[in-house]
């Protein structure tokens, strides 16, 4: 058909791989039971805090190891959220584990993640490094966790891509079944996911949940800003960042997510105190 004769002009089109291949395959539906919320949370303490704490030790931390931090803290303090939903019920997660999406590559091309595991246990210098070190695996192309699951994906038909995806999902949450033949670990997906789009130069936006994986939660911290404000009868600069989060109504309501707010408030405003 000529392109007089179409809806729409369009292009041939285009190869996708790794996760983004995924990403078309995981999601058949706008309709789901998302929530959107940003919090503006001021981070001089953070800032210093991480300034002290990369001093003393000479490890690289960065705003990214702080929320993945505060995030596994404020889980440990409402465990009521690190649950899995199975068969209309609530099972509560033995464990806080953070997942992290990282770009391998400057392009986009392709999408992966790690773990960190039992994060609230970790203090911040070991959770910088373990996540630093993970980070550099994937950007040179080991990517152990996810390299044989990607490999398997990118053999299935893109039409079937949809039902796999259900498949495997049913299998390790629904009946809660490890498949070592996918290559995946155990819990591959953690608690909580954390994709920092400061570090892509954006102050704002929302990261969708990723059905399959079953994390109720989506953290997007953008880059930090500043704004003015009056101090004392004096303007001064205020540095902040915006917090985006997206989370599963399912299992995260209104209250739990006002519980949530003020924790995230008060470790920002004291990390010191709250994190040590």
């Amino acid at each position: 058909m000529s392109q007089m004769g179409r809806n729409v002009a369009l292009k041939s089109p285009l190869k996708v791989f790794g996760w983004r291949k995924v990403a078309i395959g995981a999601w058949r539906s706008i309709g789901d039971p998302s929530v959107y919320g940003v919090l503006e949370l001021p981070v001089a303490p953070v800032l210093a805090y991480i300034e002290k704490r990369r001093h003393k030790s000479g490890i690289k931390i960065t705003m990214t190891h702080f929320i993945g931090k505060m995030i596994a803290e404020a889980f440990k303090r409402h465990p009521e959220i690190n649950c899995l939903l199975r068969f209309g019920k609530l099972y509560p997660r033995q464990t806080i584990d953070v997942f992290f999406l990282v770009a391998p590559d400057a392009i986009g091309k392709d999408l992966t993640g790690t773990v960190i595991r039992e994060a609230d246990a970790k203090s911040i210098e070991d959770f910088a490094r373990e996540l630093n070190h993970k980070a550099g695996e994937i950007k040179s192309d080991r990517d152990v966790d996810f390299s044989k699951m990607k490999a398997i994906l990118s053999w299935i038909p893109d039409f079937l891509l949809g039902c796999a995806l259900w498949a495997v999902e049913a299998i390790l949450y629904r009946l809660n079944l490890h498949l070592p033949l996918l290559g995946l670990p155990r819990n591959a997906f953690g608690s909580v996911m954390v994709t920092s789009i400061g570090s892509l130069g954006l102050d704002f936006a929302f990261a969708p949940l990723v059905p399959f994986s079953r994390v109720p939660m989506m953290l997007a911290p953008g880059k930090v800003l500043k704004r003015l404000k009056l101090v004392d009868g004096q303007v001064v600069e205020e540095p902040y960042l915006r917090l985006c989060v997206t989370f599963d109504h399912r299992l995260i309501d209104g209250v739990h997510a006002s519980l949530m707010a003020k924790t995230i408030h008060l470790i920002f405003a004291q990390p010191e105190t709250e994190l040590g």
